[in-house]
């Protein structure tokens, strides 16, 4: 019977020692090793998906940027899973950069890309009697675009339209000022090499120009200058600065 009883110790006393949470809970033990909080990166990765509100507010755009853990959830989502919200690459391609700057999600299957805001290389001052690099040295210290084209111009978009004027969301701190003559495009559409995946630029068209003449903290007004041939400036068209 003792023989009994110190075998039955043994096994409460090993359980404790190497056993899970649960079996600690059990016998009174307290379990210090569990984390009390959730570990979470401190840098924010964003993630382009589709505006549940597009539709519904005329105002909204079609696509919105989140953080990667905050995506809403719909009766698609319940039904399709979140995954049915994320906006396919050459989507992402058109909307430009994250707010702020930040970092896309792996989530978003983005193809492999130089950051965006990475500063280029500092190319030394030749001395006296140095040659000078020949075009093909110069383009091989050219910066990689890892399938990226070149950024352009900063982008925005047509907020609101009324008979001469309009609303845009470029501001000073996108280098907008007044007097600034804006291009309004349409029908974007990105050109995806179909082998490398590279992003060779978009193709679209100028349905009118705007200048602008007032500055606000987050929006501009510009006024019409031209139309083309039966088009209408609708919201959500393209602004890119001329």
């Amino acid at each position: 019977m003792t023989v009994r009883r110190f075998a039955l110790l043994a096994v409460v006393v090993a359980v404790t020692a190497f056993g899970c949470s649960t079996a600690k809970s059990i016998v009174g033990v307290p379990n210090t090793g569990d984390p009390s909080v959730t570990i979470k990166s401190a840098e924010t990765r964003w993630l382009l998906i589709k505006n549940p509100r597009f539709g519904d507010v005329p105002s909204e755009p079609e696509y919105v940027w989140v953080e990667e853990d905050k995506i809403p959830t719909t009766f698609g989502t319940v039904v399709f899973g979140k995954g049915s919200l994320i906006a396919p690459p050459e989507i992402v391609a058109r909307y430009g950069s994250p707010p702020g700057g930040g970092k896309i999600s792996p989530r978003q299957n983005m193809p492999t890309q130089t950051p965006i805001g990475t500063p280029a290389p500092v190319q030394p001052v030749p001395t006296a009697g140095a040659k000078a690099p020949t075009p093909a040295a110069a383009g091989q210290a050219s910066v990689p675009t890892n399938g990226k084209a070149p950024e352009g111009p900063k982008r925005g978009f047509v907020v609101y339209v009324d008979t001469t004027r309009i609303v845009i969301d470029l501001t000073a701190a996108d280098g907008i000022r007044s007097g600034s003559l804006v291009s309004l495009r349409r029908d974007a559409i990105p050109l995806v090499h179909p082998v490398t995946g590279e992003v060779l630029g978009e193709l679209d068209e100028e349905v009118g120009t705007a200048r602008v003449t007032e500055m606000r903290e987050k929006f501009s007004v510009a006024d019409v200058q031209s139309v083309a041939p039966g088009a209408r400036i609708q919201i959500k068209d393209r602004v890119v600065p001329k």
